[in-house]
């Protein structure tokens, strides 16, 4: 059996051009995998459209959609820990005791390094090489000093499973798609009982290029020249673009050009990516309230709660849209 393990980094991924969802993607296509397993998605996943709310929005935005359109089996091998609560609990009693609280905070100052690594562009290389020792180094170290339980949520006993999971799967070329937490002893459970082979990270495409334009406009409270930002938008033709230059807009008070900017997305289509639906209708019902079209404000809202799937912000804020129509004083949200 072959196994590709591919580092999963969250919300991450938005900040790296060089491995954003499309990167991850066209690795997949180069693996050519018989099927994938992923570490983040618990068994039978597909049946709650819920599980779009991963924080590993890799998955939902490239990944699962790739599989689907390739005929690609797709398993959630995610082992849920025995007491979800069981590690804010160990750290919340462990304090009261300065011994504990010592051990703690040795534990956590491994994890230093790893800020500025991710305030830096990464890439794969530096991923693996810089990245995961230090996650490592901590896992190793505070399963060392706390034993495996609740003050590590069983992880390495978590990842045995996993691991014993993607192992029973029937197929001969998998592709690992791993959290950066799971890696380490994933790896470490899976060495010596699998092939493991290594993804060539492929050259940038005029799409992941586009990728990464557009996961810089997902950070606006990082851009310093929003009308140099929402001309490279213009550029664009994805549906995608057109909500990020509205919420551009909006946030430079030219809240009735966003409106129109909206009003033109939302007669389109605009069914992907997997949250946009969502997002675009809780924002389009916050510009008709600014602009007093309170029922059409009304008709936005409960367009986002009659969809079969939106993320958890735009349903709490076309929940408060309902509620109370958005004033001028609010902060927009996403």
């Amino acid at each position: 059996m072959q196994l590709c393990l591919i580092p999963l980094l969250g919300p991450f991924h938005l900040r790296y051009p060089a491995y954003n969802a499309i990167t991850v993607r066209n690795m997949l296509r180069g693996v050519a995998p018989d099927a994938l397993a992923i570490t983040a998605l618990e068994k039978g996943f597909q049946t709650q459209a819920r599980w779009q709310d991963t924080p590993e929005m890799v998955l939902p935005l490239s990944v699962i959609p790739w599989a689907k359109r390739q005929n690609v089996p797709v398993y959630g091998v995610f082992e849920p820990s025995p007491d979800p609560d069981a590690l804010e609990d160990f750290r919340r009693y462990g304090l009261e005791y300065p011994q504990v609280g010592q051990q703690l905070a040795q534990v956590d100052a491994l994890l230093r390094p790893l800020q500025d690594l991710l305030d830096k562009p990464l890439t794969l290389g530096r991923i693996r090489d810089e990245v995961l020792p230090v996650v490592c180094e901590h896992q190793l170290r505070r399963e060392e000093m706390f034993e495996d339980g609740p003050a590590t949520d069983w992880l390495h006993e978590r990842t045995r499973v996993m691991a014993r999971k993607i192992l029973d799967l029937p197929h001969e070329r998998v592709a690992v798609l791993v959290s950066i937490d799971h890696l380490p002893f994933l790896e470490t459970a899976l060495n010596g009982k699998a092939e493991l082979i290594q993804a060539d990270l492929p050259e940038a495409s005029e799409e992941s290029r586009e990728r990464s334009l557009l996961d810089f406009a997902f950070r606006a409270d990082e851009v310093s020249e929003p009308g140099n930002l929402i001309a490279k938008l213009r550029t664009l033709d994805a549906s995608e673009a057109r909500y990020h230059e509205a919420n551009l807009l909006l946030s430079n008070a030219h809240a009735a050009e966003a409106l129109e900017t909206l009003k033109t997305l939302t007669n389109g289509n605009f069914s992907e990516p997997y949250y946009l639906p969502g997002y675009a209708l809780a924002r389009l019902g916050q510009l008709y309230d600014l602009s007093e079209q309170r029922a059409a404000a009304l008709r936005s809202y409960r367009g986002v709660l009659a969809l079969s799937y939106a993320p958890l912000e735009a349903l709490e804020t076309a929940r408060r849209g309902l509620n109370e129509p958005f004033g001028k004083s609010e902060s927009p949200t996403d």
